[in-house]
């Protein structure tokens, strides 16, 4: 009789999982560390830093700007990281479609 409310039932299944990925992705944590392994980051799915670890042979063998630079690395770093993990979930939804639009809810 409807014919359109079949596409409708599926794209309210779309916004359910999408919102589920969305909660997932906030819960998710990843870390990033410098190149030598020495700082470490943890960046939540909201791109808020949550942990910070520095090796204590950094801080007593290290200048300060050294340290101040292995910091912004290793937190973007784990930026870098949480935004793949979400452009990976959300090919999950999509099927690997790119939708415009789709990936500014992730930013």
């Amino acid at each position: 009789m409807l014919k359109g409310l079949g596409d409708m039932g599926q794209i309210l299944k779309l916004q359910k999982e999408f919102k589920n990925i969305q909660k997932r992705l906030q819960k998710n944590e990843l870390t990033g560390e410098s190149t030598d392994g020495t700082v470490k980051a943890t960046v939540n799915g909201e791109y808020r830093l949550v942990d910070i670890q520095i090796d204590q042979a950094v801080l007593a063998g290290a200048d300060k700007r050294a340290i101040e630079k292995k910091i912004v690395f290793a937190v973007n770093d784990a930026v870098d990281k949480t935004k793949e993990y979400a452009a990976e979930e959300m090919a999950k939804l999509t099927g690997g479609l790119n939708i415009p639009g789709l990936s500014s809810f992730l930013k």
